[in-house]
């Protein structure tokens, strides 16, 4: 009985190459950016644009824990996770859930604004020509959202390490895999059916690619 309990399907195969093309389009959009090679930058940009938006959308419409409504944000419950005697054993701790809605909202506001802004020398982003008059506003916000989403790719791997090592939750097994590794009862096994979601996360990462290479 309890090897089924441990090894219930909890993340489901779309939501799991999300994570992994999320790891890869920030990886590219960074590199990019340091080395100044603005004209591939944007492309990871307007992927990463695509590839968020899969996310909400798999937000409401995937499996049970891919799904906003599976989030835990009690602050109380955040709050106990600083405490030595914490023992959370969730699917869904608190401040996991909190970190993943700030991702969505610094990647969305990099990659945004990123579209509007421009380096006022070479390089005008594809829609800079829609809004001059306010370029250096979202030049601006991109490059201050840029050191958050640092900060919080810090705290992340922070995090990760501790529950991998520390906790020995195996968490990271449980990205690559899908299954729980938790000994509780009341754990949620889902069901997937991977094709829809698979197929959406490819159209919305790269059709915005080629929508930038056309207009180019």
């Amino acid at each position: 009985m309890k090897e089924n309990i441990r090894n219930k399907k909890i993340w489901d195969l779309p939501l799991r190459l999300f994570h992994i093309s999320l790891i890869l389009l920030i990886l590219g959009s960074i590199s990019s950016a340091k080395l100044n090679m603005l004209d591939i930058h944007q492309y990871f940009g307007v992927a990463l644009i695509g590839l968020v938006f899969f996310r909400i959308f798999w937000g409401f419409f995937g499996t049970y824990y891919s799904t906003f409504k599976s989030f835990n944000l009690s602050i109380v419950e955040a709050l106990s996770q600083f405490s030595k005697t914490n023992n959370i054993k969730s699917v869904r701790t608190p401040i996991g859930c909190y970190s993943t809605l700030l991702f969505i909202i610094v990647l969305l506001l990099i990659s945004v604004s990123g579209l509007f802004s421009s380096d006022d020398i070479l390089y005008d982003a594809p829609l800079a020509f829609l809004t001059p008059n306010y370029t250096s506003d979202w030049t601006y916000i991109h490059n201050i959202f840029h050191y958050m989403l640092y900060i919080l790719i810090g705290m992340h791997i922070s995090a990760i390490l501790y529950y991998q090592i520390v906790k020995k939750m195996k968490i990271i097994q449980r990205v690559l895999d899908g299954y729980s590794r938790i000994e509780i009862m009341n754990i949620v096994s889902i069901n997937e059916k991977p094709l829809v979601g698979l197929v959406l996360l490819l159209i919305l990462t790269i059709l915005p690619v080629f929508i930038l290479l056309f207009v180019n």
